[in-house]
């Protein structure tokens, strides 16, 4: 740490102006750190730009070639599979764009805040609340012990955990902590819910508060179970509460400490919170992302307090604070580190429950709450829900037409002359380097090595679809919001010992059998497809027939992510990876037991998935396009 930076000015505050120091962040380290994002960040919008550009460039070429490949006489079988090839090509690129459009909007504003820190004991009272709905009593007690040693004035700050499992044993254990350290409290509604119950759990626990001595505190801030909060966690976003009085609530990004090497399952959510949350900050359009936050008092009571019509109660709790008039900050800083679900049927589960919360956030804006919306507010809550559905059905669609286009034998793209094949390969080619340049600033922003393509789970798709289904069901039918009971946290990987009963599980009692059958189905088509093209005649020109075929870059791309994400799940569930003991990844004091998670284990590079697959994948493009280009 060097001198400190000279105090900012504030706005109106209803906290004293005078007695409260905020400053700047004065750490070389941090300050490098996002000088690196923001090179990385700024950058971005113009890949988007030249990404967006080139695909209306690709599309629009590839229509026209259809209309004169028609014209000159396709017909039959032929012309609707390359109608169909086009429609799923061009289908599957729309969602997949959708950062894309985010990152442009963000295009020449701010994309950080600035780092702050409020020094000094002139702080704000603020409620800690810690939801527990019975998950693992170590995990619970360390996040305690964890909060109750942050650096802030233990006058000015309460711990509350929200006990919704009714445990005897975890108000036993806060007892004794509380003998130790006054600031303890717990709480519980005295049921144990089986459903979604956080909004719940949580509005209770504003109540709650408002009943002890010297009733609500200024600020509430609000810890999952799992969540351990950095030693100036408060002192890090309080503050940009203090300098702003429109400002709400506080939001940082989620990191995690227990991924498995080489993050099989996609769980790391560095390209959200270091790519996508600073964009949407950008544009004032940040969400609360449901932990770590600090909220004003007032803000949430004046919103009623926290929706409880959508299983996703942050975003709608952030949809009605903007309909209020308050504004939401991403700070972009690490301040929490939590855990990932370490079972693919847990992990399935908080997938599946994700899906269905974005849904019912949009459903929810029928509440008299939202009327108070603008046009534009609710259209911002409306587009997640539409564009995660949109992506589902048409990535679920493309999952069972791909192999059917695959097994029709017939070529996967129309043309009427050589020509317009290389033009094609050509945009193409701009289209696919315009996309790798997007991702792998992108992936560098969230200090990956390279490009993973824009790669989605689609291995996920059948699940988030039946989800989907279920929901819409329910709301038609006047059912209403599906339930979700918690995710829960550290199941055993290892619960199944034999080979055996792992895949029984994976394939029957998990559903994976879908998988089997998609890869089947695709290596089938393709091997269909490959025959076909040499069975077409001309043998000079076999390597045309098999490019435009199951070899056509953009089938390719399709069929190929879609065998390894489909290979996903079945390869975590009969070999799942090491599980790694929770307590090997923190380090802890023998005394008083305050555990943080080590720097190894906080070091994200270890865990970056393998590149073999993408490097593949630009290779085979680059080669099958050039030759294209080079040989017609």
């Amino acid at each position: 740490m060097g001198e400190a930076a000279p105090a900012l000015a504030f706005k109106e505050s209803k906290w004293n102006k005078a007695a409260a120091n905020v400053q700047l962040l004065d750490d070389p380290s941090a300050k490098n750190r996002a000088q690196r994002q923001l090179q990385y960040l700024h950058r971005i919008p113009k890949a988007a730009l030249a990404s967006i550009l080139s695909s209306w460039l690709y599309f629009g070429y590839a229509f026209k070639c259809l209309l004169d490949a028609q014209a000159a006489g396709l017909s039959g079988t032929p012309l609707k599979v390359a109608w169909l090839s086009y429609a799923l090509h061009l289908g599957q690129a729309i969602p997949a764009g959708t950062p894309h459009l985010l990152a442009l909007s963000a295009m020449g504003k701010a994309r950080r805040q600035p780092l702050l820190r409020l020094n000094g004991q002139a702080t704000p009272s603020v409620d800690i609340f810690i939801t527990y709905c019975g998950e693992e009593m170590d995990v619970l007690m360390d996040t305690v012990r964890a909060t109750i040693a942050i650096d802030y004035p233990p006058d000015s700050y309460r711990v509350i955990v929200l006990d919704d499992s009714v445990s005897v044993e975890v108000e036993t254990e806060l007892r004794k902590l509380k003998a130790g350290h006054g600031q303890i409290y717990y709480s519980t509604r005295g049921t144990k819910p089986t459903t979604h119950t956080k909004a719940g759990n949580l509005n209770h626990g504003l109540k709650y508060v408002s009943g002890l001595p010297g009733g609500a505190s200024d600020l509430v801030a609000v810890l999952d179970v799992d969540m351990i909060p950095s030693p100036h966690w408060l002192r890090a976003l309080v503050p940009h509460l203090l300098v702003d009085s429109k400002v709400a609530l506080a939001n940082p990004p989620q990191r995690q400490y227990n991924i498995p090497d080489g993050d099989p399952l996609g769980q790391s959510m560095d390209i959200l919170f270091d790519v996508m949350e600073p964009s949407k900050n950008a544009t004032n359009s940040a969400w609360c992302c449901g932990t770590g936050f600090v909220v004003r008092r007032d803000a949430l009571d004046g919103i009623g307090g926290v929706p409880e019509e959508s299983i996703n109660e942050d975003i709608l709790t952030s949809f009605f604070l903007k309909a209020a008039g308050w504004e939401i900050v991403y700070v972009h800083e690490d301040v929490q580190w939590g855990l990932v679900p370490a079972s693919i049927s847990t992990h399935l589960k908080q997938q599946k429950r994700t899906c269905a919360g974005i849904a019912s956030t949009a459903a929810a804006l029928l509440n008299p709450r939202a009327q108070t919306m603008t046009p534009e507010e609710k259209y911002g809550a409306i587009f997640p829900a539409f564009a995660i559905a949109i992506s589902v059905a048409i990535n679920m669609a493309a999952m069972i037409v791909l192999p059917f286009l695959l097994l029709s034998g017939a070529p996967l793209v129309a043309y009427s002359t050589n020509s317009q094949l290389r033009a094609m390969s050509v945009l193409f080619l701009l289209k696919f380097l315009a996309i790798f340049s997007y991702d792998y600033l992108a992936t560098q922003a969230a200090n990956f090595h390279l490009s993973l393509l824009g790669v989605v789970a689609c291995w996920t798709i059948p699940f988030q679809f039946m989800t989907l289904a279920r929901f819409a069901l329910s709301i038609v039918t006047g059912g209403g919001v599906p339930l979700f009971t918690p995710s829960g946290l550290n199941v055993d990987v290892r619960a199944v010992k034999t080979v055996a009963g792992r895949m029984k599980a994976a394939l029957w009692d998990h559903g994976f059998i879908i998988h089997v059958a998609v890869i089947a189905s695709l290596f089938g088509g393709v091997t269909a497809s490959l025959v076909a093209a040499y069975r077409s005649g001309n043998p000079h020109d076999i390597w045309i027939e098999l490019f435009t075929r199951a070899g056509w870059p953009p089938i390719f791309l399709a069929w190929f992510t879609s065998v390894l994400d489909c290979w996903t799940p079945l390869s975590y569930s009969f070999n799942p990876p090491k599980a790694m003991a929770r307590t090997t990844l923190m380090d802890r004091d023998p005394k008083t037991l305050l555990a943080y998670p080590t720097r190894q284990a906080k070091d994200q590079l270890r865990v970056r998935p393998s590149q073999t697959s993408a490097m593949i994948v630009i290779m085979y493009c680059l080669g099958a396009c050039g030759l294209a280009i080079y040989s017609l």
